[in-house]
């Protein structure tokens, strides 16, 4: 599979039309078709906005391997079978979970999450 084959796949299984990701690229929908068609090239400017764009790795529009998404809102963001409620919350837990894994204090343990839950729940019954 070619790299502009591998960039159609990835626009059709999103769902996003040539025209939606020319705009979010500041580009033609005629260039998209023409680097899907392999008639032309992405610059080496343009191919990190495309695997942005499309949430994945430029090693995967190039190689074809598929590797670990370092950034998975982009393809959040992208998802058109999402809706914009669902896209926040994932966006949010994403961001939460890189705040945690790159801060210093240690992640809370099982228990301290289930502690917390519970009052949760208990302020959700008996509201102050």
């Amino acid at each position: 599979m070619t790299l502009g084959q591998r960039i159609r796949q990835r626009r059709q299984i999103l769902k996003i039309t040539q025209q939606e990701l020319a705009d979010a690229l500041g580009m033609t929908p005629q260039h998209i078709s023409a680097i899907e068609q392999d008639k032309g090239a992405p610059s080496l400017a343009l191919l990190p906005k495309i695997a942005e764009q499309l949430g994945v790795t430029i090693d995967y529009l190039v190689t074809g391997k598929e590797t670990i998404i370092t950034d998975i809102i982009p393809a959040i963001k992208a998802d058109k079978s999402l809706k914009l409620k669902v896209k926040r919350l994932l966006v949010g837990l994403v961001e939460e979970f890189q705040a945690a894994t790159t801060s210093e204090a240690p992640l809370d343990s099982p228990s301290d999450c289930a502690e917390e839950q519970s009052e949760e729940d208990a302020q959700t019954i008996n509201p102050a």
